[in-house]
């Protein structure tokens, strides 16, 4: 082929597109005919793994957040915890103060109970002794508490002789208030022949003239006493005489 018959070949191309193509089919490989559309494909690849890459650090954005703001919120808890810690400990230093100050309470209520209990104890034995005494009894020996083991204790035991010349035991019960329910337990203790041999045991031999003694006593310890016929004393004197002695337990 003549150079000018190249460049004719080179006009009608131009002038017939669809020439181009044919041409281009038989001259290039299909790798290269193929080669603007995996250009294209490697284009939509690169855009979609830029919006991949763009959707993953705003992703990575939003986690930076959270985690700043879960960061936040635990050095938030972890001051709250501080200042509960302390609270729960200044709470505990208050609590063993009042602990300390409530045993130490305690120990002086217990302290007066007792001395106050001996001191209802102690009237009771002086008001018996006078009024006994009044009524012609001769005292033989000072008023006593007897203990009874398990089951508690005679607060006053006074053994005198009558007017007739019988020896007696004078036992009290003595309490800063009575109630009706003292009375009961009192009354019941004294029937019980059990309780009168324990008694007996330790020296109170009946038989026994029945007393209780309060400062303050309630209205259905007295109706109680005259029903069941106890005596009973306040520190002005005797408010009830016994009815009966209460025979010794050997007696029945």
């Amino acid at each position: 082929m003549t150079l000018a018959e190249f460049r004719e070949l080179v006009d009608a191309l131009y002038e017939h597109p669809e020439w181009r193509a044919e041409l281009r089919r038989l001259v290039l490989t299909d790798e290269l005919l193929e080669l603007p559309e995996v250009v294209r494909r490697l284009a939509d690849i690169v855009r979609e793994l830029a919006e991949a890459q763009r959707r993953t650090e705003q992703r990575l954005d939003s986690l930076e957040r959270r985690m700043d703001s879960l960061e936040q919120r635990m050095d938030s808890l972890e001051q709250r915890m501080d200042s509960l810690e302390q609270r729960v400990g200044s709470l505990e230093q208050r609590v063993g103060s009042l602990e300390q100050r409530m045993d130490s309470l305690g120990k002086a209520f217990g302290a007066f109970q007792r001395a106050f209990g001996s001191t209802v104890e102690e009237e009771a034995a002086s008001v018996i002794e006078v009024v006994l005494r009044r009524k012609g009894y001769r005292v033989l020996q000072p008023a006593y508490a007897l203990p009874i083991d398990s089951e508690g204790e005679v607060d006053v035991v006074l053994p005198v002789v009558d007017p007739a010349g019988r020896q007696i035991w004078v036992v009290v019960e003595a309490k800063a208030r009575l109630s009706r329910r003292d009375v009961q337990s009192w009354v019941q203790r004294m029937r019980s022949v059990e309780w009168r041999r324990q008694l007996a045991e330790r020296g109170c031999a009946g038989p026994y003239l029945v007393y209780a003694y309060s400062i303050r006593m309630d209205l259905g310890a007295q109706e109680l006493a005259e029903i069941e016929g106890i005596g009973l004393l306040k520190s002005d004197g005797e408010l009830l005489a016994p009815r009966d002695l209460i025979e010794p337990a050997d007696a029945q």
